[in-house]
């Protein structure tokens, strides 16, 4: 899957059945080939993502953005608040997938950044 095309300024939405291929190296490798604010515009494409697979109801999708955006947030943005921010969305993920991989990564987020 060619990532970067669902992370420009004019992109759509990653369809439900490519999400679960998002992983931690692909926002890793968006986050360290990017200019400030196309590093900012992968949180919002994340958070956009969210917000779509909500309204689909893909609750395994959700989970999966859930962490992805709390790994995002913890590990490359670390914007003001990013624990708190990075916690929210990792409880989330396990509201929507109560999966041993988000739970682990609630405690790395406890032990803060």
């Amino acid at each position: 899957m060619d990532i970067k095309k669902y992370f420009d300024y004019y992109s759509s939405v990653i369809p439900i059945e490519s999400v679960m291929e998002l992983s931690e190296n692909d926002l890793d490798d968006l986050y360290a080939n990017s200019t400030d604010i196309e590093r900012m515009n992968v949180f919002f494409h994340l958070f956009n993502q969210y917000i779509f697979l909500k309204q689909q109801d893909a609750n395994k999708e959700v989970a999966h953005i859930c962490y992805l955006i709390s790994y995002y947030v913890f590990t490359a943005l670390t914007p003001p608040h990013s624990e708190n921010i990075a916690l929210e969305f990792a409880k989330k993920a396990i509201q929507y997938n109560n999966d041993e991989k988000y739970t682990e990564w609630v405690k790395e987020v406890l032990r803060g950044n």
